[in-house]
């Protein structure tokens, strides 16, 4: 009997360290394996047996009957996991944040002698020099070239931050996509374990490539991960199930009339909560569809979609303001006694311009000035008498308040209203509104005025007369022009000339409290800060990730010094379980040929 259990204990131990050997080849063969994880044999004592003897004192209790392996056990520390997940998404949005941000200083390229504030200083420099040389040819030239470069820097800007948004939004789609190939895989990992768990054995490997799977999803999208049945997992996004056992839900995306991504889940088209990872900093960076679905005000920093906006905002307040000025003087080839009324750029045909998104991209010197630069409004006052001989040549002071605009504070409303006749004799009657207060009928008697220019300042004058100070009115053909100081002041109504009524106004928001310069510069400067701060937030969460790696890499990780040591360890234990059998086997072969010979 004794010898029967001695040969069991022996065969135990040698399938048992060679077992354990197969484990420690197999670490051995994938220490360089991405997402592979240790795996460590487990040894236990076999269940011993009593031992049947007459009495109690002779009996020696339980025998021991060798050694098995209870499970071949995956090394993995689930706290760690769950905090590399979690913070290996931030680090997904931050990078991505970073590389977004990165073209867009590219594109912005300030502080650069090449830049639009470069560019935008060129333009006003001209005006300075065309106020010392109002008659010369090539400098008139030179304005105009100016004008025609700024245009040209602020459509290829725009374009380029169109670009951006384009790829933005392409990132969300190949996003999801690559959101759905994880998610199926991980749902058909998870059929394999399930399977191979009921029958009793341990899919290590499968579940070392199930993790992998995880990690890169992490990356993607804010996830919360769950334990299911047999090993299997559960995945959440926003609320709802992702992956759930052998299943999984699909997400997609809606397009709107631009061709911007929203994502939703595929079969219930209801709009997915993204709030972090890969997926969420471009969202962000490109910002809301016009889909019904959307919040409003945006959950989203829109980065690209407020830097378009400044960039429309600058064209128009450069666009308007020039074209205000610009309308009020003379030109070379004026030879009447009113002013131009020309613009400078060309001005939008809407209706409603303050809600134009195009300034920038189609900004553009108008076209007889290209042609002509004569035609460059550079004199305050005419250049032509009523004989057709010259006067006031040399009057460059429109172009000096060109120039001046470089330092013109913008924080004005200005109102257009077009339309209206501007004969001398009429009579105007309209409403100054203001936020807060009532509105301040102003009344213009019919009188003789030479010029529309001085129809314009007689307006003025019955508004200041009014007791409302720092307005200035233009005319600019049959449009006035309405500019205060006031932030208070939001329009003009109730128009009415010769007891005909005439359409409201339009109002222009300007970029307010600052120069355009400034305005320029602060854009770029809070670009500078968010490039900045996405930098430093990557930096830091790069080194925090690649910590929880390399904790996750002291449990999980092979060490070849600990594989080669445990190699010759089980090496030792397989030689003396032979040896053991060996020695066992002696005996019973002493025992069968050599009792029972005495007294043959």
């Amino acid at each position: 009997m004794s010898g029967f259990f001695g040969l069991e204990i022996g065969k135990r131990a040698i399938f048992v360290n060679q077992t354990a050997l197969s484990t420690v080849g197999h670490n051995m063969a994938n220490a360089s394996t991405t997402g592979y994880s240790k795996q460590v044999s487990n040894l236990t004592a076999a269940i011993p047996y009593c031992t049947p003897s007459l009495s109690s004192s002779t009996s020696v209790g339980q025998l021991g009957t060798g050694v098995t392996i209870s499970a071949v056990e995956r090394m993995r520390d689930a706290y760690v996991d769950r905090q590399y997940r979690y913070e290996n998404t931030s680090l997904g949005y931050w990078e991505a944040t970073q590389q977004s941000l990165d073209k867009i200083e590219v594109i912005i390229n300030e502080p650069s002698t090449t830049g639009l504030r470069s560019v935008i200083d060129q333009f006003w420099k001209s005006w300075e020099d065309l106020a010392a040389n109002p008659e010369n040819s090539s400098t008139r030239a030179v304005v105009a070239q100016r004008g025609e470069a700024l245009a040209d820097t602020f459509q290829h800007m725009y374009q380029q931050l169109i670009d951006l948004k384009q790829d933005l939004n392409a990132n969300v789609q190949i996003a999801v996509d690559e959101i759905n190939t994880l998610a199926s895989q991980i749902k058909d990992l998870n059929v394999q374990i399930a399977a191979i768990m009921t029958s009793g054995q341990s899919p290590n490997d499968l579940e070392d490539k199930r993790d992998v799977l995880v990690d890169q999803l992490s990356k993607l999208v804010n996830i919360n991960i769950t334990d299911g049945e047999n090993n299997m997992v559960n995945i959440q996004i926003g609320g709802r199930s992702l992956v759930q056992g052998a299943f999984y839900n699909k997400l997609d995306t809606e397009e709107d009339s631009d061709g911007m991504h929203m994502v939703v889940w595929d079969d219930t088209r209801v709009r997915t909560g993204i709030s972090g990872g890969e997926l969420r900093a471009y969202l962000d960076a490109r910002g809301k569809t016009s889909l019904s679905q959307e919040k409003e005000p945006s959950e989203y920093t829109e980065t690209v979609a407020n830097l378009l906006e400044q960039l429309n905002s600058l064209a128009k307040s450069i666009i308007t303001r020039t074209n205000q000025v610009h309308s009020q003087g003379y030109s070379l080839n004026n030879k009447t006694g009113e002013p131009d009324n020309t613009d400078f750029f060309n001005m939008p045909t809407t209706t409603s311009p303050d809600d134009y998104l195009y300034w920038a991209r189609d900004m553009a010197v108008c076209t007889t000035i290209v042609k002509d630069p004569n035609n460059i409004a550079a004199a305050a006052s005419r250049t032509w008498d009523d004989a057709g001989k010259k006067i006031n040549f040399g009057d460059g002071d429109n172009a000096l308040a060109l120039a001046g605009l470089k330092q013109n504070m913008n924080n004005d409303l200005l109102v257009f209203t077009d339309g209206i006749p501007l004969t001398a004799d009429a009579d105007i009657s309209f409403d100054i509104v203001r936020s807060g207060y009532p509105n301040t009928t102003i009344t213009i008697s019919p009188a003789t005025y030479t010029t529309t220019a001085e129809r314009a300042q007689a307006i003025q004058d019955a508004i200041e007369a009014a007791g409302l100070d720092g307005f200035t009115v233009t005319a600019n053909g049959q449009r006035l022009v309405f500019s205060s100081t006031d932030t208070s002041f939001t329009g003009v109504n109730s128009i009415t000339v010769d007891g005909v009524a005439y359409g409201d106004n339009t109002t222009l928001k300007m970029v307010g409290g600052c120069t355009n310069d400034d305005f320029w510069r602060a854009v770029a400067a809070e670009v500078g800060v968010k490039a900045q701060e996405a930098e430093r937030n990557y930096a830091n969460q790069d080194t925090l990730v690649s910590q929880l790696d390399n904790k996750r890499q002291s449990v999980s990780g092979v060490s070849l010094d600990e594989e080669a040591t445990d190699m010759i360890k089980y090496q030792h234990a397989f030689n003396a379980a032979s040896r053991y059998i060996t020695v066992v086997d002696e005996m019973l072969q002493t025992i069968v040929e050599k009792m029972g010979i005495a007294g043959r």
